[in-house]
């Protein structure tokens, strides 16, 4: 009688290990990416400043938040998106609501960092919101340059995750104003 209890509990577990997860299928292309986190290192330098810092970029449709931290945990910005034309900054004991990122990155910072933008070059897309020129590799199917709204953006390195080539190094550039994207986690979904 135990064996039979034994064996019956062990098929009803076994039966429930075997049950399929339901997830969520990996993109196949990197344009069919609609979620996507990203952590590295970010250098922005303007006119009369340069800062750097730690990045975790969270970007999910039309909604993204960007955390930036400065070296040794020193001055924190987060940028929230939780609608299009809702947008929120918080750094020290501020917090500032506004439509665009870019606009009060600018305002408040003086920096020049074109968020809607860079949110499909740090894939290494062009933005489909405006014209651009795109340089693909020798050998490859990868930007090595795009030049879009006045900025140029080169790719120095990529990564493969989950079969997908993404960049993990990138810089744009729009003097006197220059990002620098070092990468060194991407999760997409």
């Amino acid at each position: 009688m135990r064996i039979g209890f034994i064996i019956t509990t062990l098929m009803f577990i076994s039966g429930c290990s075997n049950t399929p997860k339901n997830t969520t299928p990996k993109p196949l292309t990197v344009d069919a990416i609609s979620q996507w986190e990203t952590v590295g290192r970010v250098g922005i330098r303007t006119e009369e400043d340069a800062l750097s810092g730690n990045f975790n970029w969270f970007q999910n449709n039309a909604t993204f938040d960007l955390s930036i931290v400065g070296p040794f945990g020193q001055g924190s910005t987060l940028l929230t998106q939780t609608a299009p034309g809702q947008v929120e900054l918080k750094y020290e004991d501020n917090i500032i609501q506004g439509t665009s990122a870019r606009t009060l990155l600018s305002d408040h910072f003086g920096w020049q960092f074109p968020v809607d933008q860079i949110a499909y070059w740090i894939r290494g897309l062009p933005s489909p919101s405006s014209p651009y020129e795109v340089s693909n590799g020798f050998s490859s199917e990868r930007p090595e340059e795009i030049i879009q709204d006045g900025w140029i953006v080169t790719y120095k390195d990529y990564s493969t995750i989950d079969g997908l080539e993404l960049p993990s190094k990138l810089q744009a550039s729009n003097p006197p104003f220059r990002v620098n994207l070092i990468i060194t986690q991407w999760t997409i979904k």
